[in-house]
């Protein structure tokens, strides 16, 4: 794990791998000396994302004093992943939509974006994800090739009982409507 400043400086995300926590959102409860610090009113907030703890200390906390505790308390308390509780009731569904949010706001977003095109989020149920390409994107040659080496492989890395991606093109925007449909691997 490390750490990674925020425009916010009472906040710090927490860069942890994929898969270490089976929750996503805000934490209500965390092991041992994290849970405790969280508890006491040191730490104002936990969030959890996919492959990020952010971690907001409370105002009159500072991290060059409390830095050093939060990040042992933290450590420690990633060693018990089934003793974190969100605050709200967490489905696979919550965690594939973090998941294909963190991507597209991350590099892979940048990348599309890059190029003038957009893509939105249109759902994420029972382990398939469909998006909508809009922008430069309704109508590039390389869609298929940016969702599936781009978007696809990030996402999987994330959430990887994915079963499905799909994509359509922004309504309106191409003479005809296009499916992109990537399936997992049997």
């Amino acid at each position: 794990m490390h750490p990674e400043a925020t425009a916010d400086p009472q906040t710090v995300r927490w860069v942890i791998s994929v898969g270490t926590l089976p929750v996503v959102g805000e934490v209500a409860e965390a092991p041992d000396e994290l849970g405790r610090m969280l508890h006491s009113g040191d730490i104002a907030s936990i969030e959890v994302e996919t492959q990020a703890v952010v971690i907001r200390l409370a105002d009159g906390q500072r991290w060059s004093g409390t830095g050093a505790r939060v990040r042992d308390a933290l450590s420690a308390a990633l060693q018990h992943p089934q003793r974190w509780r969100p605050a709200d009731v967490v489905t696979q569904d919550d965690v594939l939509r973090a998941a294909l949010r963190d991507v597209l706001d991350g590099s892979v977003g940048d990348y599309i974006r890059s190029h003038g095109g957009e893509v939105t989020i249109v759902s994420a149920h029972d382990r398939r994800a469909e998006v909508r390409m809009a922008g430069t994107c309704s109508h590039c040659p390389a869609a298929g090739s940016t969702l599936h080496s781009r978007l696809e492989s990030e996402l999987r890395a994330r959430f990887p009982d994915l079963v499905e991606l799909r994509a359509t093109e922004e309504p309106g925007k191409a003479a005809k409507r296009t499916w992109l449909t990537l399936r997992r691997r049997a």
